[in-house]
């Protein structure tokens, strides 16, 4: 289970996500300099390219992304997608990109996302695992820049890319079917209540957000999806960045998994891992764990491209309290 969000406000554009899983890969800020070599299997290598920044791992020097920006502001996540994501065999009439290589395909050479549909068209989706020991991750994918968003879903049906206003994708059903579910809640409201009940008879108002009375609070897929895009689109959002990050970051925190909220059948806790946010005009990631509520940040800006080789960094996730001192 995962939820990503995207929003373009009157200060930066912003795009986030929570990984929900029930184990951490020991994931860390990846970087990936321009002049390092990026392998594709059907394709040949691409030695020179935009620098990408995310959240993943490093597997046999090659960097996996569960979310990620490159220098373009061009944003990338994939999310689970099971029983209805499907791959398909090598079509040499097509592009044939590995579910893994798409966050470093479209990034390393895309600067919108008006040019990855343009491409989309070409593309096959093949079933090529990166080894034996890594079978494919069957994911759908979201992708934004600062004028559009959209979903990219291959099923057993073909390809397909979905625009999304909604700036919201978690998991099953396909997201067609999420954007027809939203109509059972358009009378949902963050304002002060009226009588429509009866109007002829005198109910009292008793309390606030009486207005948000059936917004999904659970943790399945189509009330995350409900939930994060009402309070997406009804929040207050200005022109301060900072404002802007802390109201992103609780959109997430409002359709996060605790431990022991959802058990798997093998009795194993799906939680969420961290949340990350990605400002897109600064280049900026900023990330919090289960294990850490500290907000961590981390700018693009910092790192030194002229290396060749990816950069690893740690992501703090021990408790960091701060310590408040009397007078």
């Amino acid at each position: 289970m995962c939820t990503a969000i995207n929003k373009n406000t009157s200060s930066s554009h912003f795009f986030g996500r929570n990984l929900d899983f029930n184990f951490n890969y020991d994931e860390s800020i990846v970087i990936v300099p321009n002049n390092y070599p990026i392998k594709f299997k059907h394709l040949p290598t691409m030695n020179y390219h935009y620098p990408i920044m995310g959240i993943g791992i490093i597997q046999d020097d090659y960097p996996f992304f569960f979310d990620c920006i490159n220098n373009q502001g061009l944003a990338f996540a994939g999310l689970n997608f099971p029983n209805n994501a499907k791959f398909f065999d090598v079509d040499e009439s097509k592009i044939n990109v590995a579910p893994y290589e798409l966050p470093l395909y479209f990034l390393s050479q895309f600067k919108t996302v008006k040019q990855v549909k343009e491409q989309l068209k070409k593309i096959n989706i093949a079933n090529t695992p990166f080894s034996n020991k890594l079978p494919l991750a069957t994911l759908h994918y979201i992708i934004a820049d600062k004028n559009e968003c959209i979903v990219i879903e291959q099923t057993k049906d073909g390809l397909f890319v979905y625009d999304n206003p909604y700036g919201v994708l978690t998991n099953n059903p396909p997201f067609t079917y999420h954007i027809a579910n939203l109509s059972n809640y358009m009378n949902i409201t963050n304002k002060e209540v009226i009588n429509r009940f009866a109007p002829n008879l005198e109910l009292d108002i008793y309390g606030k957000a009486l207005g948000a009375i059936g917004l999904p609070g659970d943790s399945s897929p189509t009330s995350r999806f409900v939930k994060a895009t009402f309070l997406l689109n009804n929040i207050r959002f200005n022109n301060d960045d900072d404002f802007n990050v802390n109201q992103m970051l609780h959109i997430l925190n409002n359709v996060s998994t605790l431990k022991g909220e959802t058990l798997l059948s093998d009795n194993s806790e799906e939680v969420t891992i961290y949340s990350s946010m990605y400002n897109l005009d600064q280049k900026q990631l900023f990330i919090r764990t289960y294990e850490n509520n500290q907000i961590s940040k981390f700018s693009l800006d910092s790192i030194d491209f002229s290396k060749n080789k990816l950069i690893q960094i740690s992501i703090p996730r021990k408790e960091n309290y701060y310590i408040i001192q009397a007078d």
